[in-house]
């Protein structure tokens, strides 16, 4: 494989990333934003410290995890669908290789559009650390992108498993967690979507957070994104 030719890839990745997903990405936040900041600067400018960052933090909870499910929304499944992989490999390009590297490109693309969002946002709202949140969204990348991204692999309708998957994790460990019979051993398998909030609160407006959730969080995605790979090694794309 032309290492330069994937890296040329690269460019068209992130280019289709802005185009299909991006926008939308940047759109969302920016309405949330505004529809949570114009009433506190309607009664107060300018705003307290403590006070943005407690809104940062209580947007990030829910536009993070939404702009996540946008990035890997059909990272695999489309070209499958479409047909698309035909095209993508007419030349001899790993598939792996193409889907790892999309992958980052979705992350980076995700984080240029947090960056322009985060700049009007302190701009407009008061200062709030920028550092912080982009550590916080490049771990719920991993944790929750990791599982997209193996769904995208083994299935055509990978919206719909990552959100039966993560909304049902969180309702199953709601149930069963503080268990001690099988339920309570089984749900322990399930994605630690429990560890969310926490981590968002600390990491958000401490720069911290427990270790043990983050290690977490980042293996059990990065658990999924090999084992998405691997399905993309092992199963052929017109399956």
């Amino acid at each position: 494989m032309n290492r330069g030719r994937l890296a040329k890839y690269s460019l068209w990745q992130f280019r289709d990333f802005v185009m299909d997903k991006g926008i939308a990405i940047v759109i969302i936040g920016a309405l949330m934003g505004f529809l949570q900041l114009l009433p506190l600067r309607l009664s107060a400018s300018p705003l307290p410290p403590e006070l943005v960052t407690r809104l940062v933090t209580t947007l990030a909870r829910t536009l993070v995890l939404i702009w996540v499910f946008i990035a890997l929304n059909g990272i695999i499944s489309t070209d499958r669908k479409m047909g698309y992989y035909r095209f993508l490999f007419a030349k001899p390009v790993s598939p792996v290789r193409y889907y790892a590297q999309l992958y980052f490109i979705h992350l980076v693309g995700l984080l240029a559009a947090l960056l322009l969002l985060s700049t009007a946002f302190f701009v407009f709202a008061g200062s709030f650390s920028v550092w912080n949140l982009v550590m916080y969204t490049t771990l719920i990348y991993v944790a929750m992108g990791g599982i997209g991204f193996f769904l995208s692999a083994a299935t055509t309708h990978d919206w719909v498993a990552l959100a039966a998957v993560w909304l049902g994790s969180g309702v199953l460990r709601a149930i069963f967690g503080n268990g001690t019979g099988w339920r309570g051993t089984a749900v322990e398998l399930l994605p630690p979507v429990h560890k969310v909030d926490g981590v968002a609160t600390s990491l958000i407006s401490a720069g911290t957070a427990p270790l043990n959730d983050v290690v977490w969080l980042a293996a059990y995605g990065a658990l999924f994104f090999l084992l998405g790979l691997l399905v993309v090694h092992r199963r052929p794309l017109a399956a």
